[in-house]
């Protein structure tokens, strides 16, 4: 835990911009958890969150300088999907990830 802490609580930047690839590093860290928990149950959250943060990937390694934070990648999007931006593309994985991320918080602290 010690180790999770040290890759995923680290404070925001004064600009509040989350850097893309230390984040996706950060979260990738996430992943052997749900196999330490035991459980076939968690296997379909564990797909669910590596299937988005392969996503986020997949747009970011196509121009990292472009897309160095979060933000950039929504700004893109946003401006290649117009209205539906929010209903399409990094935007909808961002969402779910972090639905999935909140999920194993919520479940860790009630343990």
């Amino acid at each position: 835990m010690v180790l999770l802490a040290e890759k995923l609580l680290k404070p925001l930047p004064a600009d509040k911009q989350i850097k893309t690839g230390p984040f996706l590093k950060a979260v990738s860290h996430l992943l052997p958890y749900f196999d330490c928990l035991g459980s076939p149950v968690f296997m379909p959250i564990k797909a669910d969150i590596s299937g988005h943060i392969t996503k986020i990937k997949a747009v970011y390694n196509t121009d990292p300088a472009k897309f160095q934070t979060l933000q950039n990648i929504l700004e893109a999007k946003k401006e290649m999907y117009g209205a539906e931006w929010l209903k399409v593309g990094a935007m909808l994985v961002l969402m779910w990830l972090k639905r999935g991320l909140r999920f194993l918080q919520v479940y860790l602290q009630s343990i």
